[in-house]
């Protein structure tokens, strides 16, 4: 509800109520009553009215049950009014009587609610309901139901009714000026002091109501004194919407913090007024005093239940006290230990080596407080800052750090220290100390934490590093100096090289031959453009010097843009292009043009076929923002911060080989710093990567300069030369399948050559699709690299050791990476061997023979296992298993044996099926008919169809000794002709059915004789 709706509500009731009543009172005296009701009934509904309005506001609990009490207690006066407005019986007069209990009861309710404290529990004060709800039932009993029974005359007086209100509402008007005294907020002084008025012009009303009973004459002034009185009745409603105006203006309601009362104290009070009352009405003989015993039980009756009530807020505060007790001995046992753990702390500390250990210490230590005030000095700290004790102590350690080492401000923030404090290992950090002769030096300090008793203290430990840096600063301009020299030393016999090469590609008319040349061609560009990459590495850490001029960023782009386009087409991957034509730049052309042939060399060699590669370039802020976008194999965002450094790679479990050794992005780096400019990256790995070059943007000329190219046609020919495609054609040197997992289209071509001298070859150019490969063709074996586009060769290598169809297959991985914790690694994961590239090609072939024939002496012996009874007996035993229809629980020592042992199963089950074939087979097996036939000729050596027939031969010779009829075995063993089956009976073991029971009787005639 809105303030100025409110407001005119308010307005409305005032002129309703109090004007109309005026005029009426003044000029129709013969109706006052019937005004003074209606007034009265317009002041009831308009209250009742606002309290709704505040029960629906969103407050505390407690304040929602303030008002919804009130409401109630408002409700039940309209209804009582309602049903019987002026009582004439001893029922009627009792029915208002009740009507007022209730009221009674609910504003009682309402003030215990303590709405002003609307954060603590409601159940803590129900020691206030308690206490005045009994006194109101003692009081009705006491005043209204005995005189009711015992003394109808005094009662029709409604003398007794009228004392009963006085009493109450004396009770509810000391309880709300108790409120009133006791809280210190505004809002709250103010609800209860309209309230406390209202109970004022009620007691007021009913005091002039009681004394009014004896008057018995009623004249014109009669009427205007009533009519005084009368009005006394509607200010209390009048007050009662003001207090719901308040807080209904109010949008957020505070708490008050309420005094200490003394609820004893209440009771004590609430027991010593019926009692006094008691006895004066019994000594005077007054009308509410009943000749009748009743009174003086309902009165002990309420000296119980307050004693009763004393009684348990006496237990209360001991229980509260003696738990203070105990906490406070429970504190000061506590506080005693401390105090002992404080003394041994100083004896300690008195009494400890400490100091001598840190004087014998080799190491500068300074000992300092939590503010970086410096207690204590070594031997050592004294000659390293070349400053006295006495001089270091009582000084700010800051000072002994540059002014621009950031351990200058290291005690400047607190935060820092309790960080220390939490660290048990302490704060090492390499840092510049300064001398008392102002030189700096290199140092790491090495902050610890020290508790004591008395004062904390921070050692710092410095460790004087400029010899260490020294050493490492002349390690690296040698490296660099070494690296630079054997750059020069690859170029002669590179140059040497690809002359060579260029002369016979000139000069042979054979394909094959033009081919192998052009490959060695293009892959002693790419040595030669690395070597260049080396040199200006080691050029712009000497001294870089750079030829600056103002160019266009879309000339410049322009050629980048051409070439990579061309190699993105022939790698099939979509390549774009935005660069705005009103964009300068301030650059070496050179540069920038390694800088961008470096860039989109990456994003083109890192995008896989059907990936995209965008180069966009827009203005922020007077800055060329050029970014690089791929959809690649991405890098771990554990990798990013390391890929711009020297000689560093992206490290990456599932990538072994992102961004190569590191030396395109580190000159790509170095220029960028050269020039001045920020390079950024944001990658994630299998979502590609966004290289970002920040540019200031630099005033449009008139004439471009011309643009020198620093980019020889033999780099950019490098990666445009067409690469060949190696086509999956097997040759028939042999009947052995060789799969080659290779992602280097050269090196495939290469491996295929030399395989398809003695063996067919299979082509895989990633991780996952030799996997499908293998699934599919069920090699002999397979040659895998390890450093793979997507899954590594590790992981290619567990997967297929895993799978029940390749676990048989032999694998020899092939790679550069020939360190021996990766051969362990290999070796461990179940490789067969592990060859490391170059290798040579005759061994190569003479490892895959040698896994082929050890595969085909295991297929051999898994065929003697399954053939032979008398040696291993693994074919019989399995075939018995079978026949006898039992699934033995073996134990399985290898995948091979689980796959067989599935197969037994099934043949078992379906072996009487003439029908039966490999199909059947396949289907149960889940997979392809061409895989088992595969799978079932590598392991065992022999077809499903045989291996089918053999069994059921097994079966029958079984069923040929119990002789029963030839024709009949024939059928129950699954062959569809009686003909047939001893066709192949015969050519098994060499004689017919029938041959074969004779030979059987004759044998049993024998044993029996």
């Amino acid at each position: 509800m809105h303030s100025s709706s409110r407001q005119l509500t308010l307005a409305l009731v005032c002129f309703i109520t109090f004007i109309p009543y005026y005029f009426i009172a003044s000029w129709l005296p013969v109706s006052i009553t019937n005004a003074l009701s209606f007034a009265l009934f317009a002041l009831q509904v308009c209250s009742s009215i606002f309290l709704l309005f505040c029960f629906q506001k969103k407050t505390s609990r407690s304040f929602k049950l303030f008002w919804q009490y009130l409401l109630l207690a408002t409700l039940a006066i309209i209804a009582s009014k309602l049903l019987n407005d002026t009582p004439t019986t001893i029922s009627q007069q009792l029915y208002q009587d009740f009507a007022s209990l209730f009221v009674y009861f609910f504003i009682l309710l309402a003030i215990e609610t303590n709405p002003h404290l609307s954060d603590v529990p409601l159940n803590k004060y129900i020691g206030g309901r308690v206490p005045a709800i009994f006194f109101t039932l003692i009081c009705f009993c006491y005043f209204i139901l005995l005189p009711a029974e015992f003394s109808e005359k005094i009662y029709q007086t409604a003398k007794p009714s009228l004392l009963f209100d006085l009493v109450i509402n004396s009770l509810i008007l000391a309880r709300l000026l108790q409120c009133l005294l006791s809280v210190k907020n505004d809002f709250w002084r103010y609800t209860f002091a309209l309230l406390s008025g209202s109970a004022v012009f009620l007691l007021i009303g009913n005091i002039s109501t009681f004394i009014g009973t004896n008057d018995v004459f009623v004249d014109t002034q009669s009427n205007i004194n009533n009519y005084y009185a009368q009005l006394i009745h509607l200010l209390p409603y009048f007050l009662l919407i003001l207090t719901a105006n308040i807080t209904l203006k109010t949008t957020k309601l505070p708490i008050a913090i309420e005094k200490e009362t003394y609820p004893e104290l209440y009771i004590l009070l609430l027991m010593l007024i019926p009692t006094a009352t008691h006895l004066y009405g019994y000594e005077h003989e007054l009308f509410y005093s009943v000749n009748t015993n009743l009174q003086s039980i309902i009165l002990f009756f309420w000296l119980f239940v307050g004693t009763t009530l004393l009684a348990s807020i006496a237990i209360t505060h001991r229980r509260q006290t003696n738990k203070l007790k105990q906490s406070l001995l429970s504190e000061k046992s506590e506080l005693e230990q401390l105090n002992n753990l404080h003394n041994d702390l100083t004896d300690t500390l008195i009494n400890s080596e400490d100091k001598a250990i840190v004087n014998a210490s080799n190491n500068a230590i300074l000992t300092t407080s939590i503010t970086g005030e410096v207690l204590s000095a070594n031997p050592a700290a004294v000659q390293m800052f070349q400053s006295l004790e006495q001089e270091l102590k009582g000084t700010s350690v800051s000072r002994l750090f540059a002014e621009k080492d950031e351990m200058h401000f290291f005690f400047d923030f607190q935060s820092n220290v309790y960080s220390l404090q939490r660290k048990a290992l302490g704060i090492s950090v390499e840092c510049l100390s300064l001398r008392s002769d102002g030189t700096e030096f290199p140092a790491q300090a090495e902050l610890q934490w020290a508790d004591r008793a008395k004062q904390p203290l921070i050692v710092i430990t410095f460790i004087n590093l400029s010899a260490r840096k020294h050493a490492e600063k002349q390690a690296l301009e040698l490296k660099d100096k070494f690296i630079a020299n054997i750059s020069h030393e690859f170029r002669t016999p590179l140059t040497i090289i690809n002359g060579i090469i260029d002369r016979y590609i000139t000069k042979t008319s054979n394909e094959l031959e033009n081919e192998e040349l052009t490959t060695a061609k293009r892959n002693g560009l790419r040595l030669v453009r690395m070597v260049e990459q080396l040199l200006e590495l080691s050029r712009l850490s000497d001294n870089p010097q750079l030829s600056l001029n103002t160019y266009r960023l879309q000339t410049l782009m322009m050629m980048p843009v051409d070439s990579f386009s061309r190699l993105a087409s022939q790698n099939n991957i979509s390549f774009t292009s935005n660069i705005p034509s009103d964009l300068w730049l301030d650059c070496d052309s050179q540069a920038f043009e390694k800088i961008t042939f470096n860039l989109l060399a990456n994003a083109i060699k890192y995008t896989p076929c059907g990936g995209s590669v965008q180069v966009n370039a827009y203005v922020e802020q007077d800055t060329i923002i050029l970014s690089v976008i791929d959809s690649g194999i991405g890098i771990n965002k554990d990798s990013i911060d390391k890929i711009f450094e020297r000689f560093q790679r992206a490290d990456d479990v599932k990538n072994q080989a992102t961004f190569g050794v590191g030396i395109g992005l580190s000159l790509v780096n170095e220029l960028v710093k050269a020039h001045g400019w920020r390079i950024s990256l944001v990658s994630e790995h299998g979502h590609g990567s966004k290289f970002s070059l920040s540019i200031p943007l630099a005033p449009a000329n008139e004439v471009e300069a011309e643009i020198s190219m620093s980019i020889s046609e033999n780099e950019v020919t490098s990666l445009l030369t067409e690469q060949r495609t190696v086509a999956n054609i097997e040759t028939n040197h042999s009947q052995q399948v060789v799969l080659v997992i290779e992602d280097n289209l050269d090196m495939q071509s290469h491996i295929k050559q030399v395989i398809e001298q003695q063996h067919h070859c299979i082509l895989a150019g990633s991780g996952e699709l030799g996997l499908k490969l293998a699934q599919e063709y069920i090699p002999d074996l397979i040659v895998c690299d390890l450093m793979l586009t997507g899954i590594d060769g590790f992981e290619v290598l567990t997967q297929l050791k895993q799978d029940e169809m390749t676990a048989h297959i032999p694998v020899i991985l092939l790679t550069a990476r020939s360190d021996l914790e990766s051969r362990l690694q290999g070796l461990n994961l179940k490789a067969d061997e592990y060859l490391s590239k170059p290798f040579n090609q005759h061994e190569l072939l003479t490892r895959i023979q040698n896994l082929i024939t050890n595969r085909q002496q295991l297929q051999k012996c898994f065929l003697q296992k399954f053939n032979e009874d008398q040696k291993v007996e693994r074919k019989n035993t399995s075939q018995q298993n079978a026949a006898d229809l039992t699934q033995s629980m073996v134990e399985q020592s290898s995948l091979e044996d689980k796959f067989l042992h599935k197969l037994e199963a099934l043949i078992a089950k379906h072996y009487t099926d003439p029908e039966l074939d490999i199909s059947l087979l396949a289907k149960e097996l889940a997979m392809s008919e061409r895989q088992l036939q595969r799978k079932i000729k590598v392991i065992l050596g022999t077809t499903p169809n045989n291996f089918i027939k053999e069994f059921r031969l097994k079966k029958a010779q079984v069923l040929l000794t119990s002789g029963a009829q030839i024709g009949r075995i024939a059928l129950d063993v699954g062959f569809s002709s009686q003909t047939y089956f001893g066709r192949c009976f015969k050519e098994s073991y060499h004689c017919t059915p029938k041959q074969y029971q004779q030979q059987i009787a004759q044998q049993d005639s024998t044993q029996d004789s």
